[in-house]
């Protein structure tokens, strides 16, 4: 089969490889029909993920056909049309039992290496996909790919950080980053009953867009985030911040923004180690600080019925639709920000 595999350091190359069978029997192979290109794909890109070896197939979010079902699987059938998590994860473990499906025992991360996992990706004409009653989920009838394939990652990233920050209705928003994952934080928020969401972009385009879908736009290379958030909540702030990029500058820019008592959910991707904590700052508002990786599994079957019923639309993230064959194409064009989000179509 053709995959999309990695070499180096900006060195991704479509490459014929041996197909995937099932290794364990609580696996599926799907036949993949349509892919995406994530913004953490991007950490591989830079070669920033150790453990990830010449060769590795990458990728993870998709959505696919059943093609072959292993002696445990008793959730799908050959023929039917799924989407799945990123990540994978058992469902039986004690953390799974506690519906923490992100910190699962046995789980990893599809098409990240060793150190997640050692799993094959996605980006590829067909996939394994371990612990599959757990880890998929049938595609709702009237969906196309493209309005199921966010489920399986960034949108449910985007709305887990929401639902996590404890929103209430009619409490207001400030999303950081404009990016795919904060336009779908910004949806979620307005789905979820906030009354005003900002969204906080240097990109004036991204900030447009978030407008357009109800938000406040706030773009950050033109106007002073803290003066404008501030101004616009009568001088306290926002009740729920929700860091969307991942890194210093911004988690320091949350808690400039949030009001005192407020929260800060944290969900950007981040390669750093540490970074310096407003201690006092946040001891004397009262913030509550979170942060960690999506708990897609938790959170999917809610997304895919809000974008069933119309209320999310991830599909505006969407710039460019490449076959499998153009993988490195869309890498390029991602990583120098000429694409917003790259589709990659398996069955050209």
């Amino acid at each position: 089969m053709k995959a999309v595999t990695f070499h180096g350091e900006r060195d991704v190359r479509v490459e014929r490889v041996e197909d995937p069978r099932i290794q364990h029997p609580a696996d599926v192979i799907i036949r993949v029909t349509t892919g995406a290109i994530c913004g953490s794909d991007l950490h591989l890109y830079h070669n920033a993920i150790p453990g990830l070896l010449p060769g590795h197939i990458i990728g993870h979010e998709y959505v696919g056909v059943v093609e072959e079902v292993g002696s445990q699987v008793t959730a799908f059938r050959k023929g039917e049309r799924v989407v799945g998590a990123f990540h994978v994860a058992c469902g039986r473990c004690r953390m799974c039992r506690r519906e923490a499906y992100n910190q699962c025992e046995h789980g990893g991360v599809l098409g990240y290496g060793i150190a997640f996992g050692d799993l094959a990706g996605t980006q590829a004409e067909y996939a394994r996909i371990p612990f599959a009653d757990t880890t998929l989920r049938r595609v709702p009838d009237g969906l196309t790919d493209e309005q199921a394939l966010f489920s399986g990652d960034i949108l449910t990233t985007a709305y887990g950080a929401v639902a996590n920050s404890g929103l209430q209705p009619g409490e207001t928003v400030a999303v950081i980053g404009c990016g795919p994952v904060g336009i779908m934080a910004v949806q979620s928020a307005l789905a979820m009953g906030a009354s005003k969401v900002f969204a906080v972009d240097l990109v004036r385009e991204r900030t447009d867009l978030a407008e357009k879908l109800g938000a406040v736009p706030v773009p950050s290379g033109e106007v002073n985030p803290s003066s404008r958030i501030l101004n616009g909540t009568d001088g306290e702030g926002v009740d729920v911040v929700i860091e969307a990029v991942g890194g210093s500058p911004t988690l320091k820019l949350a808690f400039e923004l949030v009001r005192g008592g407020g929260r800060i959910s944290a969900v950007g991707v981040t390669a750093e180690d540490t970074f310096a904590y407003p201690l006092m700052n946040s001891l004397t508002k009262d913030v509550t600080f979170r942060i960690g990786l999506a708990n897609i599994h938790r959170d999917m079957d809610a997304t895919l019925a809000l974008v069933r019923g119309g209320r999310i639309d991830p599909t505006v993230v969407v710039s460019h639709r490449l076959p499998l064959s153009q993988a490195a194409e869309g890498y390029r064009l991602f990583d120098k920000r000429e694409a917003s989000k790259v589709i990659l179509d398996g069955s050209l």
